[in-house]
């Protein structure tokens, strides 16, 4: 259930819809300026934003930095061919894709499912770095916890391990758990 946000001062989701429909895109928003697409995208999460310049109220580079910045979007500008080199030297860093207009249906096709299938594989990428930030955290508490019953209870390093590991499948809770009750409980100390 993939979301598109369009932004531009002529009708381009109309346009744009039944193309993106064919790519699994449930729900197409327009803007019809920088400011209406700046708080729609501070109210929304969309896979998607396609900008056509320029805008009333700014060109469109500004915008498609912002959005590569503030969300997870994928980013498409679309742009004069006469101006897009410019354009493509000041918002190629962040990842927004330029391209030149008049556009063929097809080309504009190949390109959202290219960035389609990026923006899934750039979350699978985030969603593997937050389950390695949360294991580090967990580590992190253990260690501290063995630190604690090392000082305190003048245990060894493994002994304290094997302490923590022991009274985790005893209480049948996780080792983060016991962790958390021993610097709890040593902080009282």
């Amino acid at each position: 259930m993939a979301e598109a946000l369009i932004v531009s001062t002529t009708e381009y989701a109309s346009k744009f819809a039944a193309l993106l429909a064919r790519i699994d895109y449930t729900s197409v928003i327009q803007a019809h300026s920088g400011t209406e697409a700046r708080r729609l995208l501070s109210e929304s999460e969309y896979d998607l934003v396609i900008i056509n310049t320029p805008l009333v109220d700014e060109f469109g580079n500004d915008l498609s930095v912002y959005a590569t910045e503030n969300t997870k979007a994928s980013v498409i500008l679309l742009v004069k061919e006469d101006i897009s080199e410019a354009v493509e030297e000041r918002v190629q860093d962040y990842g927004v894709a330029v391209m030149t207009k008049p556009l063929s249906q097809e080309d504009i096709f190949r390109t959202i499912k290219v960035l389609s299938a990026n923006r899934r594989r750039l979350d699978r990428l985030m969603t593997n770095n937050r389950l390695l930030l949360k294991k580090i955290e967990e580590l992190k508490l253990v260690d501290r916890a063995k630190c604690l019953l090392i000082m305190h209870n003048k245990m060894t390093e493994q002994e304290a391990h094997k302490y923590i590991e022991k009274k985790a499948m005893d209480m049948r809770v996780s080792k983060q758990e016991v962790a958390q009750k021993i610097i709890s409980l040593k902080q009282h100390d």
